[in-house]
């Protein structure tokens, strides 16, 4: 990863997605016990980055546009670059509980990154009033969903609960000059001049027969929107307060699960540890929207669920979607779980991924202006109801200077007509549960922690009678 790498088409896809109210930056709160032997401090954390940045190039890099939009951006050092920016102290007054700590953290979320530095910031959380420390991370999407694919998190968390006493010196890091703008307009000539020659040509038949190249173009709509139904029992996902247009504003909440608890639903009961959770959500949001005066009966909500797949041709992970209809009606909990796991197997089955691999494979060749507006109506189409990504993680205890981390809840980016996200991570057999929610649309989020663990209890419950 090299001074001058220029953005993939989806990486330039999440920055021009962006707007006031539709932000493209992840990121998600870290709790840290602090131990006997721990030395975590704001002083000593801002060492530990200070120690690892090279092993995150990206982290000190911005990003520079290519005149005339004649490619994508990219990405160059930073010359002003100032670690004291990006990581940042902070303190909850008293008595400092999860509430305090949560609207703090949703305020952070709620602010754009600025688009002139590095695209990253942490913040430090002391006053916890059980002793503990929060760490707040965001950063642009564009920055780890390409092949970088590290965050600043993942170099600083260790297996070894003993750090050493003095931390390695930093390598040494010089900015590189940036190219001017000539310069890169003449970098950008030169690689549209050295594509390959099917490229040329299918740009000069572009030009030569636009209405033909249009007329493919929508049938490749059709096939997308016929790539979101198949399988499913509704075409476009329903409206309903999940899918209200976003503010500026979100609100953000977590709960923790017991990964243990689910590995025996499913073990019990069938399916897999994700189809566990779909039903468990599906059940939380139906008692949701009930509480909220909503009918659920018989309705299903469609579901986006992202998914890595590794290309064969270069070993890249890429994200695409599947897309599931979950029941949330009242119903009995073995025959939710059965429904989901029935249709998540029809959705893998439809081969779905082939039809997102072929989009992406497209927009790498669509002139930046198309590929953006692309990505976004891309994302102001009204195919699913709520984002639900679940990432399994590391199985055992892990450490950032000395602290244990006993908490690590994902916050995930409302699209354009949704209200509500929700990213589940596994650590150490606990499922962290972050439920990302528009302020204005949703301000009884705050229910669905509780809601979920019920859901789930349910489940349990319905596992260990048919185990007696």
């Amino acid at each position: 990863m090299g001074h001058g790498d220029r953005l993939s088409a989806v990486d330039a896809a999440f920055l021009e997605m962006e707007t006031p109210t539709q932000h493209m930056h992840v990121g998600g709160l870290f709790l840290f016990e602090p131990g006997p032997d721990s030395t975590f401090t704001f002083d000593r954390f801002q060492r530990l980055v200070r120690s690892r940045l090279h092993l995150v190039p990206r982290y000190r890099q911005t990003i520079a546009w290519t005149p005339l939009g004649l490619a994508q951006p990219i990405w160059v050092d930073d010359p002003a670059f100032d670690l004291a920016y990006h990581v940042r102290h902070a303190a909850l007054p008293r008595p400092g509980g999860i509430d305090q700590l949560l609207e703090y953290a949703g305020r952070i979320l709620s602010r754009p990154l600025d688009r002139s530095k590095p695209l990253w910031e942490a913040y430090v959380v002391e006053g916890l009033e059980d002793g503990r420390i929060a760490l707040v991370t965001k950063n642009h999407h564009a920055m780890i969903d390409g092949v970088a694919g590290v965050d600043i998190v993942g170099v600083l968390l260790d297996d070894d609960p003993v750090t050493p006493a003095e931390l390695p010196r930093p390598q040494a890091w010089e900015p590189r000059r940036a190219p001017g703008g000539l310069e890169r307009t003449t970098d950008a000539v030169r690689e549209l001049v050295r594509q390959p020659a099917s490229v040329v040509s299918r740009a000069r038949r572009v030009a030569e027969r636009p209405v033909d190249v249009l007329r493919r173009t929508a049938a490749v709509g059709q096939g997308i929107a016929s790539m979101a139904t198949s399988g499913l029992s509704g075409g476009l996902a329903g409206k309903s307060v999940l899918n209200q247009a976003p503010g500026i504003s979100r609100r953000f909440v977590v709960e923790q699960l017991d990964l243990g608890e689910i590995k025996e639903v499913k073990n019990a009961l069938g399916g897999t540890v994700n189809d566990v959770v779909l039903a468990v959500c599906g059940d939380m949001l139906g008692r949701f929207l009930r509480a909220r005066g909503e009918r659920t009966a018989g309705d299903d909500l469609r579901i986006m669920v992202p998914v890595s797949v590794r290309t064969t041709a270069n070993h890249d992970n890429q994200v695409t979607a599947v897309f599931v209809d979950v029941p949330v009606g009242e119903m009995d909990p073995v025959e939710r779980l059965a429904s989901v796991t029935r249709r998540m197997g029809d959705v893998k089955s439809t081969h779905q991924a082939v039809g997102a691999d072929f989009l992406l494979s497209m927009t790498g060749f669509a002139p930046p202006t198309i590929h953006a507006a692309a990505a976004r109506v891309a994302s102001g189409a009204r195919l699913f109801n709520v984002v639900i990504t679940n990432v399994p993680g590391p199985q055992h205890p892990i450490y950032a200077l000395g602290a244990r981390l006993v908490g690590g809840f994902p916050f995930v980016p409302l699209a354009a007509t949704q209200s509500l996200a929700i990213g589940l991570v596994s650590l150490d057999g606990i499922v962290n549960v972050g439920f990302t929610a528009d302020y204005d649309a949703l301000p009884d989020v705050s229910a669905m922690p509780e809601m979920v663990r019920a859901s789930l209890e349910d489940l349990v419950a319905c596992a260990r009678a048919v185990g007696r």
